[in-house]
């Protein structure tokens, strides 16, 4: 197929356009800066200079675009500034605004894959998640996401637009420095202590089946579909935390915290960063998600795409910490 992917430069992307070299697609990518994708894939890519935030540059998109991919968003999850609010409103709700009303002008588009995130369903009262839950997001980064989906769906339902829809939950693996990098340091240092008494369920997926969903999604979902993309289970916070240690070689200091004192001393710290315009290190919603368990059923992705977990936690972050420990990030 011609393919263009947005976003291609970032963590998952960079995952995704070799393997969509590898099967042999026809492959273009959007980018702000050549330069830096011309350093990551080989010269079977085509490169387009353009930015989803300006509209005007995406008039120069491949005309025979069969599938876009759009990757490309601001992901600082923790961020709770009007600046970091402004540019999520920017360019995941814009900038996918802008890119779909260039892509409805395509004779040859077939589908148009649109990565959300679970984060788009925000806090929801339910020990297990699916794609029928009804999205409550709360803070400026998970808004945002669910507004470009309401904007997906919103072409999909009113003007037949061939959309797909993504949520991975969080995800890591070697070239990913996101929340799962930032857990793995707090870790290290001991700064990452037991928060209340329960499991603290936590759903993380590897980067490699989630390029292997976005494959799947390709020959097999349904158009007009959301699909929860995630590991088999929730994991607790333990066994991930365990699984880091070990990988690392160390012992770290590993602190109770009770919740409510965990909650206030987060409120506390968001509060005196925002009074000095910084990005705090931790929020109460950080902390009021880590202690809530949290398991999303894959049952659609599942039936709809043939999707099954194909990495286990421990060979996931055993490979995700070499990574680390190689490039000098841990």
């Amino acid at each position: 197929m011609n393919i263009l992917v947005t976003g291609a430069t970032g963590f998952i992307g960079s995952h995704l356009v070799p393997r969509l070299l590898d099967d042999g697609h026809n492959v273009s990518v959007l980018c702000r800066d050549i330069d830096k994708a011309e350093s990551l894939f080989n010269d079977g890519v085509h490169y387009i200079k353009g930015d989803i935030t300006k509209p005007e540059t995406l008039k120069i998109i491949p005309e025979n675009a069969e599938c876009i991919i759009h990757l490309a968003a601001e992901g600082h999850v923790s961020a709770t500034s009007q600046e970091a609010y402004d540019k999520f409103i920017e360019t995941n709700e814009k900038g996918t605004l802008n890119l779909i009303d260039i892509a409805k002008q395509l004779q040859s588009l077939k589908m148009f894959i649109h990565f959300s995130s679970t984060a788009a369903m925000g806090v929801i009262n339910k020990p297990v998640l699916n794609e029928q839950s009804v999205p409550n997001p709360l803070t400026p980064y998970q808004k945002s996401k669910f507004r470009s989906e309401q904007i997906v769906n919103a072409a999909y339902h009113e003007q037949n637009f061939p959309s797909v829809i993504l949520r991975p939950c969080m995800v890591y693996g070697p070239g990913g420095l996101g929340e799962f990098h930032k857990f793995c340091c707090l870790m290290k240092k001991g700064r990452f202590p037991k928060i209340g008494l329960g499991k603290n369920l936590t759903p993380i997926v590897h980067v490699n089946d989630v390029i292997e969903a976005t494959v799947l999604t390709m020959q097999k979902a349904m158009i007009g579909e959301t699909y929860i993309i995630a590991s088999d289970c929730s994991y607790p916070l333990d066994e991930v935390r365990t699984h880091v240690i070990e990988a690392l070689g160390i012992k770290a200091p590993y602190p109770y915290v009770p919740a409510p004192i965990a909650l206030l001393g987060a409120k506390l710290i968001e509060t005196g960063y925002n009074l000095m315009g910084k990005e705090p290190i931790v929020t109460y919603r950080n902390i009021s998600s880590t202690i809530r368990d949290r398991t999303f059923d894959i049952s659609r992705a599942k039936k709809d795409l043939g999707y099954s977990q194909s990495i286990s936690l421990k060979q996931g972050i055993n490979s995700t910490i070499e990574w680390f420990k190689q490039q000098g990030h841990i």
